[in-house]
């Protein structure tokens, strides 16, 4: 594996976690390096750290305290 990819790898302890537990994605990044942008999009869709999870996340705390807040301000 190339060094770039490893040390993005180590920079990224979420990444390295997942190669861990996904053993077939050595291969691929061994095989060929441009397979790491293919990774990392597998990675962040799997560990729901996407843009648009984070989104979903912020959206649905903000509907609880918006709905905790019309609960106690209820008379």
């Amino acid at each position: 594996m190339r060094e770039d990819i490893l040390k993005d790898l180590y920079h990224h302890p979420d990444y390295l976690e997942y190669l861990r537990y996904h053993p077939k994605w050595y291969y691929y990044l061994d095989l060929d390096p441009n397979y790491y942008k293919e990774f990392v999009k597998q990675v962040k869709k799997d560990l729901k750290i996407t843009t648009y999870d984070k989104l979903e996340s912020i959206k649905k705390q903000v509907n609880f305290a918006s709905s905790m807040m019309n609960y106690f301000t209820k008379d």
